[in-house]
């Protein structure tokens, strides 16, 4: 395997309190397709609110990348299942976690679910590599990978 490559990771819980972090998303009409349920498409910005509040959760949002205050990875992998529709103007829960660190990339869990009537409406991942100025893969800094590792505690793969 490619050491740019995401490692192999555990299931993506059904489970919300296997996840440390939650934030909070309202569906807008604009998210919506032509049936009114959440276009699919919608869930790659979803997941990428919910990687990026649990970073800054963790004062993770502000190392030194090209673009200031954004981590210099980019997105190598990314998957969802959804097993209920979402429409507008629901308000949905994101549960986060990183459920894998490698050696150059790392892996977001995320299960969505309905903040009123709590039905899991999807679950997925997100796995980044870390790069550097020339867009080469390079090692995990230690600081996140330790911040990571104490907020995730036994639950990282």
């Amino acid at each position: 395997m490619p050491e740019s490559s995401p490692r192999c990771e555990p299931a993506v819980s059904n489970d919300p309190s296997a996840y440390g972090f939650t934030t909070e998303i309202r569906v807008r009409l604009s998210e919506t397709d032509a049936v009114g349920i959440v276009f699919f498409g919608s869930f790659s910005t979803y997941f990428d609110v919910g990687r990026m509040d649990y970073l800054a959760h963790l004062g993770l949002n502000e190392m030194d990348g090209p673009v200031r205050d954004l981590m210099p990875g980019v997105v190598v992998a990314h998957q969802v299942a959804f097993e209920a529709p979402a429409r507008y103007n629901d308000q949905l829960v994101l549960h986060v976690r990183i459920a894998d660190l490698g050696r150059t990339s790392y892996t977001f869990h995320f299960l969505i679910t309905h903040k009123r009537s709590r039905q899991r409406i999807a679950r997925g991942t997100l796995s980044l590599v870390w790069l550097d100025d020339q867009f080469r893969p390079v090692p995990l800094p230690k600081a996140f990978t330790e911040v990571i590792r104490e907020f995730e505690g036994e639950l990282l793969g």
